[in-house]
This record gives C-alpha cells, sequence and structure tokens, in this order.
C-alpha cells in the first residue's frame, strides 16, 4: 500500500506540474493552471506523507523530487521575488511567492487564502505553494513550539545537517547550520525559496513564532550554511 501510495503521489505531482506549465505558458488558462498547481501540491504532499515511514535516504530523494517540480513552476512563471512562509492555521507552512506588486495585499490577507492555489486581489498577485518539509509535516500544533527545538528537529533529527544554532535578535533569526549534507541545485529554486537548509529554517522559525518568515540572506563558508531570516508582522506588504 505505501508504494502505491508513493507511486500515485509522484504520478499527481508530474502530472500537474506538466499541466500547469502547459497551461500557463501555451494557452494561458488560469483555472487549468490553478487546478494544475493543485494537483503538484497535493500530489507531493501524498509521496511525502506516507502511511509509513520511509528511510531518510528515501524522504530526501522526495524532497529532491518536490523541489525539482516548484522548479519548473517557478520558471514557468517567472517568478524571482523572495518567498515569504506563512504558518496555516491548520497546521504546517505554505509559501507565498509574489508575481505581481501593484496594489501590494497584507500578509494577514494572503493567510486568509492559504487553502487557494493563487492569490489575487486588486493589483496583487502570487501563488501559494506547499514547500517541501517533511520533519515539519509530522510535528502536531503544540509540540516543539520554540525556535530552537523546532530547528533542531527539522535539520539535525532530520539528517539535513550536523548541527544548528540560532540566535534570535528583534525581528531576525541568524541561522548557522553546520555541516549541510541535503541540498539542489535548481537556481530559480534557490532565489525564490531560498536552499533547502534556509527554506526548512524560515519554516521552523515561522512555525515556532507563528509569523512570517522571508529567506533574506544566506551565506556558505566551507562546511558552514550562514542564513539570515527576517521575522515580518501580519501587517506588512506582500512585497517586503
Amino acid at each position: 500500500m505505501a508504494d502505491r501510495n508513493l507511486a500515485f503521489g509522484l504520478f499527481l505531482t508530474f502530472f500537474g506540474g506538466a499541466l500547469s506549465l502547459g497551461s500557463y505558458l501555451l494557452i494561458g488558462n488560469v483555472p487549468l493552471t490553478a487546478m494544475g498547481i493543485g494537483l503538484t501540491v497535493l500530489g507531493a504532499a501524498w509521496a511525502l506523507t506516507p502511511p509509513n515511514p520511509l528511510p531518510k535516504n528515501a524522504v530526501q530523494r522526495l524532497v529532491k523530487s518536490s523541489c525539482s517540480n516548484i522548479e519548473a513552476l517557478l520558471e514557468g512563471l517567472g517568478a524571482f521575488e523572495k518567498a515569504i512562509y506563512i504558518p496555516r492555521k491548520k497546521g504546517g507552512i505554505a509559501a507565498y511567492v509574489p508575481l505581481k506588486k501593484a496594489g501590494e495585499a497584507m500578509l494577514s490577507e494572503i493567510a486568509e487564502n492559504v487553502g487557494k492555489l493563487v492569490f489575487k486581489r486588486g493589483g496583487s498577485l502570487g501563488v501559494i505553494i506547499m514547500p517541501p518539509n517533511p520533519a515539519l509535516s509530522n510535528t502536531q500544533s503544540g509540540e516543539l513550539q520554540d525556535v530552537y527545538s523546532l530547528l533542531e528537529h527539522a535539520l539535525v533529527e532530520s539528517e539535513v545537517a550536523e548541527a544548528v544554532k540560532a540566535v534570535v535578535d528583534d525581528n531576525f533569526v541568524t541561522v548557522d547550520v553546520e555541516k549541510p549534507n541535503l541540498d539542489i541545485e535548481y537556481p530559480r529554486f534557490r532565489l525564490v525559496m531560498g536552499s533547502i537548509p534556509a527554506s526548512l529554517a524560515a519554516q521552523a522559525v515561522a512555525w515556532a513564532l507563528s509569523k512570517p518568515v522571508q529567506v533574506e540572506w544566506e551565506k556558505r563558508n566551507v562546511n558552514r550554511l550562514t542564513v539570515r531570516l527576517r521575522v515580518l508582522e501580519w501587517t506588512d506588504k506582500a512585497f517586503t
């Protein structure tokens, strides 16, 4: 049964990615594009949360596969603005990727529409996607609520890195990731979402603080990755 669920999830992910890209680039059909994004999100979630736990290396392969589809989607949409990681009321983290700047909406308005795939209000336009987060997807509300425990859970216990440290300073969190061993080479994903460790760190901090978070910058130095995260307020605009 687990193998069937995994295969079906991957099929939905690839099919949804192809449908959304084809609908957007070839015929400019927004409803079909939204449907394709929905299938991609559903497939990734299905594959990443099977009924029985998968080995760590299998989970890492699935994360990379999910990133591949998100890369294709971001490339097709021409996205280049940094994503904003938004805690969902029902649990988990969504990522809002702004596409159009005019008539900026507040982040609280976007959070109210997290269940939707395309956010459009006034002149604001963006897509809401589910970033890969296999460790946090199994964390229930009320568990591991402090920043340090969640970073440890998301990065170290999932074997993405050997160790992690963090310094919280007002509206910024600086995370030092020691010996990260999982990342991708997709340029559009890295530009918009950040590296895999940065993306997971942003999701952990957003979950812990119940606030939107954005990857401001990241810097690699030999075996250490330093990530600077910006903690936003719900009244902030989608373009920050």
